[in-house]
């Protein structure tokens, strides 16, 4: 917790540095607030729904246990499995703490008067973003049944190894959210004031820390192997530059956009250009 708070009472001095007159005040990303505002709350709010079924979908028995063996899982990701379960419980809190303050975190780009004038375009490209994170996490959660490390760990009880939520170790939604947040933030930061070079490089690896603590953490939880943590982080990374790199690129001459349409007589569409 030291490290995280370290971490934001530097990134809360960038940010009020950046704060000053002389600072880049126009966004550098097109934004349809209304449509993605309204589509990205849609999927978030279906998306507690999702983790229901989701968790209902990874169910375990008894039977499904007896099938496990250890010997079965790769080299790198067994160790995960024989892990010290009196230590679950406190790294479980630990990483949903780190969890919530990393989805938090994008309102530290408030304290920028600059990040504030955009403040209803990031909060739809934020929302948007996680969106798409969801959707890529069902996408990939549903169809792929693997076990969580405690199921195969012989000092965890039968009852804690059967119930809901037991075979959706892959992948990591827990680091995949974290890592989003936090590399938004770093993305819309380095994106509004042009910051290249070491600079960039310097606030991505500063981003990448509370991912990372959230995943050693679900790891001592008995919930992820290193491969689904590993996998998770990639995919939140992907998706934290990504989406708000595609607002910007709508911007360049010589790439495609993409505008919904909606008529005053109700028809829908969209609108598709190349700008050369």
């Amino acid at each position: 917790m030291k490290i995280y708070l370290t971490l934001i009472l530097w990134l809360t001095h960038y940010l009020v540095a950046f704060g000053q007159p002389d600072s880049v005040s126009r966004s550098p990303y097109r934004v349809y607030r209304a449509y993605e505002l309204s589509g990205s709350f849609a999927i978030l709010g279906a998306s507690i729904f999702g983790y229901r079924a989701l968790d209902r979908h990874s169910n375990f028995n008894a039977d499904d246990v007896a099938k496990l063996n250890p010997a079965r899982i790769n080299a790198f990701d067994r160790p995960i499995a024989y892990l010290d379960p009196s230590r679950f419980e406190g790294a479980q809190k630990r990483s949903d703490r780190f969890l919530n303050l990393s989805i938090a975190s994008p309102i530290l780009l408030m304290l920028s008067k600059d990040l504030r004038k955009n403040g209803l375009d990031l909060l739809a490209i934020y929302t948007t973003t996680h969106a798409v994170n969801n959707l890529l996490y069902f996408a990939t959660a549903f169809p792929i049944r693997r076990a969580r490390p405690l199921t195969y760990n012989p000092a965890v009880s039968i009852t804690d190894k059967t119930g809901n939520a037991k075979s959706n170790s892959f992948y990591s939604g827990h680091v995949s959210f974290s890592t989003t947040a936090t590399f938004f933030g770093a993305k819309v930061l380095t994106d509004h004031y042009r910051i290249k070079g070491w600079k960039r490089i310097a606030i991505f690896s500063v981003a990448a820390v509370p991912p990372i603590l959230v995943g050693v953490n679900r790891m001592h939880a008995g919930k992820h192997f290193r491969t689904d943590v590993m996998t998770g982080f990639l995919v939140g990374a992907a998706c934290g530059i990504g989406v708000p790199e595609l607002h910007k690129i709508s911007r360049k001459k010589g790439q495609l956009s993409f505008r919904p349409n909606l008529s005053l007589t109700g028809q829908r569409g969209a609108t598709v250009t190349y700008l050369f």
